[in-house]
């Protein structure tokens, strides 16, 4: 296998986490929902949380930031890095580096950093699209799924296709 083929880096069910979908819109158009900044306000979040600010430089060591306002608790900043990035196809990013590829400083307790690895290839009639995100542990992997990763991604998922189609 080359090194950027996506079946590099198996997939850990204790460890990782994976939404898929197929959606009836180009490779093209999910590929600007995720790294257009005023596209990626429009769909992150599910509601009624919202995007409110978003940075995203698709290089390796590229910012990917936004800012969440959550009713009831303000807002949540998240800055990530971006490590791999081939468009249309892939885009890898990770909360455990800050961009320019410096490391953070450890998270608090019950946090937890991971890396995201959204694919994207063409299909008949659209794209599949699929989320592959990595937990250095299986309580993280816990953890996040707890906070609603399914519920949560998956209705993000259905809202970046609803952005795409109007594209």
């Amino acid at each position: 296998m080359r090194d950027d083929d996506p079946a590099a880096v198996p997939f850990d069910p204790e460890r990782d986490l994976r939404l898929e979908r197929q959606m009836a819109v180009p490779p093209e158009a999910v590929w600007r929902c995720w790294t257009e900044p005023e596209l990626i306000c429009r769909w992150f979040t599910p509601k009624p949380v919202e995007t409110v600010r978003a940075e995203m430089v698709a290089a390796p060591g590229g910012a990917f930031t936004t800012v969440m306002r959550i009713p009831d608790q303000g807002e949540m900043e998240g800055t990530g890095c971006v490590l791999v990035a081939q468009p249309a196809r892939r885009l890898v990013w990770t909360s455990a580096l800050a961009p320019g590829f410096r490391p953070v400083p450890p998270p608090e307790p019950g946090a937890f950093v991971f890396s995201a690895d959204v694919r994207m290839r063409a299909i008949e009639g659209g794209c599949a699209y699929e989320v592959i995100v990595r937990h250095l542990a299986p309580e993280d992997a816990q953890a996040h799924e707890a906070m609603g990763f399914t519920t949560g991604w998956g209705t993000a998922a259905a809202q970046l296709e609803e952005v795409a189609r109007g594209l």
